[in-house]
């Protein structure tokens, strides 16, 4: 009996293949766990980095010279003179939650009248310069008063003024306070140049007429409530260019009419 011979092929057949490694369930999640853990980190510094930056926009220094109010959605924190805020750093929201509102109180604030003065440019003015004077007078565009002789005059001028404390008033209270002011003293002006004679109020009387239109615009501070002090008002009054020899021609004769009289008496 022969023996059983054996199969090449079976010889051949490559056994099982080995089962790769088992990962530890421990390792995978504390690999996790580290890059949350730091991803966290990062987020969290982002996060600080960005409250920091939040809180310092709302830091404000007010000046030595000026009052603040800090307004909420619109409406005063605080009520009357309890809503200022001093001189130094203050923290608010940043808009639009929170606004803080500047009063220049104590600063000297200026206003020009030209409601009376010929037409200027704004590069003549810079310049300190003049327009040629014309042979007559152009309503649409200059400016002139009437006095109560019924002559023609030029006067422009400067009023300076101060806000008074605390300036919730003339801050809140007007549109634009400052264009108020400005009405004020065009209205002193013509008011009083309609009261003066046109010698008194060029020669003879100026610095009453100065006084008087002062007096006015105090007035009128004082009856609409603006809230302000007059510091000074800086006049010129002049006659129609074109008609100034003529003016000057009269003060003559005016000047050698008195010296005559002195001389005879």
């Amino acid at each position: 009996m022969n023996a059983p011979t054996e199969n090449p092929i079976t010889e051949l057949r490559p056994g099982p293949k080995a089962p790769p490694p088992e990962v530890s369930e421990d390792t995978t999640s504390q690999a996790l766990s580290e890059a949350l853990g730091s991803s966290f980190f990062l987020v969290k510094l982002v996060m600080a980095a960005l409250v920091l930056c939040f809180l310092a926009s709302g830091m404000v220094k007010g000046g030595p010279q000026e009052k603040a109010i800090k307004l909420r959605f619109g409406k005063p924190v605080g009520g009357g003179e309890g809503a200022l805020l001093e001189p130094g750093l203050h923290w608010e929201f940043p808009s639009p939650i929170d606004e803080i509102v500047r009063i220049p109180v104590g600063q000297v604030q200026t206003v020009q009248a030209s409601i009376g003065w010929y037409q200027t440019t704004a590069a003549q003015k810079a310049a300190n310069t003049e327009p040629p004077p014309r042979n007559a007078l152009n309503p649409l565009v200059d400016g002139y008063v009437l006095t109560a002789d019924g002559n023609i005059i030029h006067v422009g001028g400067t009023l300076r003024y101060r806000i008074k404390e605390p300036g919730l008033r003339y801050t809140f209270d007007f549109v634009d306070a400052s264009n108020l002011v400005q009405h004020v003293f065009d209205n002193a002006l013509v008011f009083v140049a309609a009261h003066y004679r046109v010698d008194d109020a060029l020669t003879r009387d100026f610095a009453g007429f100065r006084e008087k239109v002062r007096m006015r615009v105090e007035e009128s501070v004082q009856q609409q409530g603006l809230g302000i002090t007059v510091d000074q008002i800086d006049l010129q009054a002049i006659p129609p260019r074109w008609l100034k020899a003529s003016f000057e021609a009269v003060l003559e004769s005016a000047v050698k009419k008195d010296k005559v009289l002195n001389e005879s008496r």
